[in-house]
């Protein structure tokens, strides 16, 4: 009997990449309007917490991966969502340098979540088919 509460990690780390990208995209935009600030009040800085969001959308998108990679099959998925893990890992550690790699990465995520989340619905209905041989004739 399966739960109906079950957290689906990928569609987690879907979410978790599309609102870090959004995050991600909001901050060149806040840097713009704290040069424009901090003209007429210096001393403006973007919030710690702000700063934090990027340490607690890799946490998220640790579990996804682990969860997602751990119930996958596919040596080639497992291998893209680790990857793309570690980059984004990279670019939020050394954001200074790296922090255009954290697009990449999170395109890399959500992508490869879809595969992984169109791969198992695939892989369900071709069980249910072999189970029920009427099924089989409709797809």
């Amino acid at each position: 009997m399966t739960s109906k509460n079950h957290i689906n990690p990928d569609k987690t780390g879907i979410t978790s990449a599309i609102l870090c990208s959004i995050h991600c995209t909001i901050i060149p935009i806040l840097l713009l309007f704290k040069s424009f600030w901090s003209e007429r009040q210096p001393g403006i800085l973007l919030p710690s917490w702000w700063e934090m969001l990027d340490y607690l959308f890799l946490m998220i998108s640790f579990y996804a991966v682990y969860h997602s990679s751990k119930h996958t099959s596919s040596r080639k998925i497992k291998l893209s969502l680790w990857i793309f893990w570690i980059i984004l890992c990279c670019s939020i550690i050394f954001s200074k340098n790296l922090h255009w790699l954290a697009y990449i990465a999170s395109a890399g995520l959500v992508v490869t979540h879809f595969v992984n989340i169109r791969r198992d619905k695939l892989q369900s209905k071709l069980i249910h088919a072999d189970e029920n041989p009427t099924a089989a004739n409709i797809l």
